[in-house]
C-alpha cells in the first residue's frame, strides 16, 4: 500500500513539471553601435569620366571607325601655274591633275601614294614662228607623304619623291636655237583642302598645292583643283 502511494506521488510530480512553461527565447542583440567619435569608412570615390586624351591615344594605333576607313581613293583636277628659275622654258599656265592612293593610319592621318603633275601647251619658239605646231611642257611628280586632318573636313599634306620636267621646243638662253630640256630631280609637296560635301562614301572638295623639283635649277608648279575622295 505505501508503494503504491510512494509511485502515484512520483508521475504527479512529474507532470507537474512537464507542466511548466519554458522561458521566452531571448531576442539576438543587435550590433553595438559604433563608438562616439570613431572614424567611419570613407565612401568610394565616384569613377572619373575617360580623358579623352588617354582615349586618343590608346586607339592611336588602330583603324579609323569615322567616316574614313582602310583604303582611300582621290582624284582631282584644276589649273596650275609652272615658275622655273634657272631651267629654260619652264614657266606658263596649263591644266593640273593628282591621283592619290591612302591608307587610314590613324583617326586624323592618312599615308598618301600618289601621282600628278602639270601640264603647260605652247606654240614654237620665236624663232621658228612660221611654224605653227603646239608642244607641251610638263611637271610631273612621284611622291609619298601624309595628310593630316587638322578637323573632321580640314585637311594638310606633305609629301616628297622624285620630281620630272620635259619641255618640248623652248628657246634657249642665247634665244638662237630651240632646244628640248629634261630635268629629273628630287620633289617635295605642300598643300592644304577642304571637304565641301559628302554623300555616303564620296567626299568632295577643294583643294591647293605647290611642289619643287631641284635640279640644275629650280621648277615651282603652283595649283588650284577640285577633287573627290572615296573612302
Amino acid at each position: 500500500m505505501i508503494g503504491r502511494l510512494a509511485v502515484i506521488g512520483g508521475l504527479a510530480v512529474t507532470g507537474v513539471a512537464h507542466a511548466e512553461p519554458k522561458p521566452p527565447a531571448t531576442p539576438s542583440a543587435s550590433p553595438p553601435s559604433a563608438a562616439p567619435g570613431a572614424t567611419r569608412a570613407a565612401p568610394a570615390p565616384a569613377a572619373e569620366a575617360p580623358d579623352p586624351a588617354v582615349e586618343y591615344a590608346a586607339a592611336a594605333n588602330l583603324e579609323s571607325t569615322a567616316n574614313r576607313q582602310g583604303f582611300i581613293l582621290a582624284g582631282s583636277v584644276g589649273g596650275g601655274l609652272l615658275v622655273g628659275l634657272g631651267i629654260e622654258g619652264s614657266t606658263g599656265r596649263g591644266a593640273s591633275f593628282d591621283v592619290r592612293l591612302g591608307h587610314v593610319a590613324t583617326p586624323r592621318t592618312v599615308i598618301t601614294f600618289e601621282f600628278g603633275g602639270t601640264i603647260v601647251l605652247h606654240g614654237t619658239a620665236k624663232l621658228n614662228a612660221m611654224d605653227s605646231a603646239t608642244y607641251t611642257n610638263t611637271n610631273l611628280n612621284l611622291l609619298t607623304g601624309a595628310q593630316y586632318y587638322v578637323t573632321e573636313s580640314l585637311w594638310l599634306r606633305f609629301a616628297a619623291g622624285l620630281g620630272r620636267y620635259q619641255a618640248s621646243h623652248v628657246e634657249s638662253k642665247d634665244k638662237l636655237v630651240s632646244i628640248d630640256v629634261q630635268q629629273t630631280g628630287p620633289a617635295v609637296l605642300g598643300g592644304i583642302g577642304v571637304e565641301i560635301a559628302r554623300f555616303k562614301w564620296a567626299a568632295f572638295g577643294l583643294e591647293i598645292g605647290t611642289s619643287a623639283m631641284v635640279r640644275s635649277g629650280v621648277v615651282v608648279a603652283s595649283d588650284l583643283r577640285l577633287g573627290v575622295a572615296f573612302d
